[in-house]
């Protein structure tokens, strides 16, 4: 059985080298990767898949996280949860987690020697095409976290159901209901899909909800105060908010306008994130549950990474309706 040493023997090269070229590392120069494998496939060596030695294999996984102007974006998600949940997706490999924040500038491969890496998160933001590409060159492993991106392997939450919930609570409490939703501009994605659930959520219930006069964008957190809030109090009974920060900051506004939650007007958050322990009343909201997300990307990345299993489509993972004492 042809080894990795006889080939380095016949190329006078060292092991390391050899095993460097074979799992495509970027130490080897292009040439002399082409080389060592020419040499390997005429000396037939057949090289044996991770898997076979999954119980030991220590793989090296770049987390990259958003970096934010506004510093309350912090508040969003307990990082700690999100560590965690990634190191117990990897059910079969031990892991070094590696940490890096996206920019314009981000390169998942700042220079040659940064060591080899064997598959990437994106959390809460979407890699580049010039990102994507670099990937694609390199044969590298890697899956987006709380985005939907077409042809990409992601894991999102279900947020469009999650809203539906919260429409479902409220309606329950509140026959008369009468919402209006409230987000910031600049969420993307998440935010449109939370809208688009709310419309479909009042559309299936009878609930009188018009996308043009019942949707108030903030530019900003800052934006947020008694003089915006008071024609809303005015006008409807229950505020859903894209996510807990809005939906705290809306329940102190409404608390200095004299305006009694959930009395005169309910209002509700989105992913159970850890400002909502500081509103007063408790936020009602519901779980983005951040360790299963984590989790359930670190598996899909683990699979692509071992099984050479591509992931089909995005994987949702629902979220659970907190019921607080805002609503």
């Amino acid at each position: 059985m042809i080894t990795i040493t006889d080939i380095a023997k016949a190329l006078d090269i060292s092991p390391a080298t050899v095993s460097r070229a074979m799992n495509q590392s970027r130490l080897v120069t292009p040439e002399l990767t082409k080389n060592i494998h020419r040499t390997a496939e005429k000396l037939g060596y057949k090289k044996r898949p991770i898997r076979r030695h999954r119980g030991r294999a220590i793989l090296n996984i770049k987390l990259v996280l958003p970096r934010h102007e506004e510093p309350e974006r912090a508040l969003f998600y307990d990082l700690a949860a999100l560590i965690e949940g990634i190191h117990s997706g990897f059910k079969h490999c031990g892991i070094n987690l590696l940490c890096e924040t996206a920019s314009p500038k981000f390169k998942p491969y700042p220079h040659k020697k940064g060591g080899d890496l064997n598959g990437f998160i994106f959390a809460f933001n979407r890699p580049s095409t010039a990102t994507l590409a670099e990937l694609e060159k390199f044969g590298t492993p890697f899956v987006v976290l709380n985005r939907q991106i077409t042809g990409l392997p992601c894991v999102a939450s279900e947020n469009a159901e999650g809203i539906s919930e919260i429409i479902r609570h409220l309606n329950e409490r509140r026959p008369d209901l009468k919402p209006a939703f409230v987000s910031l501009k600049g969420l993307g994605q998440i935010g449109e899909e939370r809208l688009a659930g709310m419309a479909a959520a009042c559309a299936s219930r009878g609930i009188a909800f018009d996308l043009g006069k019942d949707v108030i964008h903030f530019d900003e957190i800052a934006s947020i105060n008694s003089e915006t809030i008071r024609p809303m109090a005015e006008s409807y009974n229950a505020l859903v908010c894209v996510n807990d920060i809005v939906g705290t900051v809306v329940v102190s506004e409404l608390d200095r306008l004299g305006v009694s939650v959930p009395l005169q007007v309910a209002v509700t958050g989105f992913d159970n994130s850890p400002v909502r322990r500081l509103s007063r009343p408790i936020l009602t909201s519901v779980s983005m549950p951040i360790g299963k997300l984590a989790g359930t990307a670190a598996t899909m990345l683990e699979e692509q990474i071992i099984e050479h299993k591509m992931p089909q489509g995005i994987t949702r993972v629902p979220g659970i309706l907190i019921v607080g004492e805002s609503s």
